[in-house]
């Protein structure tokens, strides 16, 4: 390598910001890529991550599950990329074994570790990852929106493709739009749905529209239920995905689908949620997870945004350096979707 070192953000202690410093750029091994990142997306699991909200982060840390890079080294064995492939880094590592990699759910592997998780991640410049993690990009498609597709893109594409089963004429309602829900609105117009998404911001809201969105409603002025009792003349929700993951949204979700609809439960932020038990029982309704994507779905994925089916929906980019500003953006809601890291070029 021509750079002896590079710069990483750690992750010292919990609650407080993260620390750049300068580290050895590390060398792959056996079955291991180098990836020269080059954009890692900010999410809102990182501020989970720096809050000490997920109990499989071990200190110090450097975090990023979002990355877009380019093959710098390859070790013995690795034959899926060559170095110069621009690439995304799946996020599980997998062991391939398991009941639920056999059954081809590798998304809820039993030996899960994960990149920017339990693995130090792509907030950094250089980054070793499995080779089988590394996943070929055309060139064509910007470093930026990149980041997404891993994660923002692909955990909607599970959502709407595997766990909603969305069909065409179906109703889908994306219940908060930010940096999962902009992509949500493409995705379900793909599979043939029509689209509703909510915010309380009027701005998101006109994004939503831009992205493809058949209505929008503002929580902040209108009622959610009577509106979408109003756009559906009352047949209610096929499908309500729940971007917000409070006590009261996923109650709320429920209220909006018809008889057999289903609710996937995507953002989690408060860690219980209540329920009328009578109305899901009598009705047929499902409360559904969703947790990350398959490597079939990133196939999937990238050939959907190489073909510019999806345009991964980028808020800001802004210097690696800003990383604690980009996350403040996120904590305090001025981010309107990602915010994405920009390495400087070293090459």
């Amino acid at each position: 390598m021509s750079n002896a070192t590079m710069k990483t953000a750690v992750l010292h202690e919990f609650g407080h910001p993260l620390v750049i410093e300068t580290r050895p750029i590390p060398e792959p091994g056996a079955g291991e890529v180098l990836v020269e990142v080059r954009a890692s997306g900010l999410c809102v699991s990182d501020i989970h991550i720096q809050e000490g909200i997920i109990s499989s982060v071990r200190l110090p840390y450097t975090p990023g599950h979002e990355m877009a890079g380019v093959v710098a080294k390859i070790g013995k064995g690795v034959k899926n990329v060559q170095v110069g492939d621009h690439i995304v880094g799946a996020i599980d590592v997998t062991c391939g074994t398991c009941r639920h990699c056999l059954a081809g759910r590798s998304n809820l592997c039993e030996h899960l570790v994960r990149i920017g998780f339990e693995k130090d991640g792509s907030h950094q410049e250089y980054v070793v990852i499995p080779g089988e993690n590394a996943f070929k990009v055309a060139d064509s498609v910007p470093f930026d929106q990149m980041t997404s597709i891993t994660d923002a893109v692909g955990c909607m594409y599970n959502a709407i493709k595997n766990r909603a089963q969305v069909k065409p004429g179906d109703r889908v309602l994306i219940l908060g739009t930010g940096g999962l829900g902009m992509n949500a609105i493409q995705i379900a117009k793909i599979f043939g749905a029509e689209v509703y998404a909510t915010s309380r911001q009027k701005d998101k809201l006109d994004i939503s529209l831009e992205m493809g969105a058949d209505a929008v409603i503002n929580t902040k002025e209108q009622n959610l239920y009577d509106e979408i009792v109003r756009i559906t003349e009352g047949k209610m929700c096929d499908v309500v995905i729940d971007n917000i993951g409070i006590k009261s949204t996923v109650n709320d979700s429920l209220k909006l689908v018809r008889a057999g609809g289903r609710v996937i439960v995507a953002g989690y932020n408060d860690p219980c949620f209540e329920v009328d038990y009578q109305d899901v029982m009598k009705y047929e309704k499902e409360i559904l997870g969703i947790r990350g994507m398959t490597k079939l779905d990133l196939v999937e994925v990238i050939a959907l945004v190489e073909k510019g089916k999806i345009v991964p929906f980028v808020f800001k980019t802004i210097p690696f350096e800003q990383i604690n500003e980009g996350l403040e953006m996120l904590r305090t809601g001025e981010a309107k979707g990602r915010v994405v890291l920009i390495m400087d070029e070293r090459r």
